[in-house]
């Protein structure tokens, strides 16, 4: 697990594997690692927010795996109260999309994610030696027409960073600053202007349910789309449709 500290904890005491409890003031920005079967103990004073991920073992191997060439890792122990101000910009980015009040956008929680985990595993594992591959330029022809068939023919699933980077034989990372460079823009804008405008074909040439038009096209909702649309597109799928019954 992985807690970043979103409030300052004063006086916050903890133990990892051990009896002896160490008290401290825990700023913003601290960051605590408590590896897989550890035994922790943490206690508080004071009302606190922060972020816990539970990053399973098995998904941190594989994604070593693919970034380091090596599954073999193992996270250092970081100094109580230790700050690391990029991993509150990824945990507040991480907060702001669970609490954003809109459906989840699984892609760009992934991509997240994988940015994070990355992060951690090159800065706080035994991997932080190990040499960082060189990953200029962007994705290739061939790896660009193969994601966006991809993209196309599963729009109405959940895509992962995982996938779409195997697809282009890329690292995750590498796919995500690969993809960025070749587009302009992220994986999940991308996929989401994707959606929006097979959405918007559909609801043009065929008399299809909205709902099932949303479904299709990888929304959560008919009212999803519909905020989608008149937030990126300045119209409505009902408004599209109308439309077309006056021409």
């Amino acid at each position: 697990m992985v807690l970043v500290m979103l409030t300052p904890q004063p006086g916050r005491e903890v133990s990892l594997n051990s009896d002896r409890r160490s008290e401290f003031l825990a700023p913003v920005g601290a960051v605590e690692i408590i590896p897989s079967n550890a035994e922790l103990f943490a206690r508080w004073k004071t009302a606190k927010e922060n972020l816990l991920l539970a990053l399973a073992p098995e998904q941190l191997s594989r994604l070593a795996g693919l970034e380091f060439e090596t599954e073999d890792f193992e996270f250092r122990p970081l100094a109580p109260g230790h700050v690391d101000e990029k991993a509150l910009l990824l945990a507040n980015l991480v907060r702001d999309e669970f609490q954003g009040g809109e459906p989840l956008n699984h892609l760009y929680l992934d991509s997240l994610l994988t940015v994070f985990s990355t992060y951690l595993l090159r800065n706080y594992s035994t991997l932080q030696d190990r040499p960082v591959p060189l990953s200029r330029g962007g994705l290739s022809p061939k790896a660009w027409r193969d994601v966006q068939d991809y993209i196309r023919a599963n729009i109405g699933e959940q895509l992962s960073v995982e996938r779409l980077a195997l697809i282009a034989s890329l690292s995750p990372s590498h796919f995500l600053r690969a993809f960025r460079q070749t587009v302009g823009q992220s994986p999940h804008r991308y996929l989401l202007g994707t959606r929006i405008e097979l959405a918007e074909q559909l609801v043009m040439a065929t008399d299809m349910p909205l709902a099932r038009i949303a479904s299709l096209t990888g929304f959560a909702s008919h009212s999803h789309m519909t905020a989608s649309m008149r937030r990126h597109k300045f119209t409505t799928p009902s408004a599209l449709r109308r439309t077309r019954v006056v021409r």
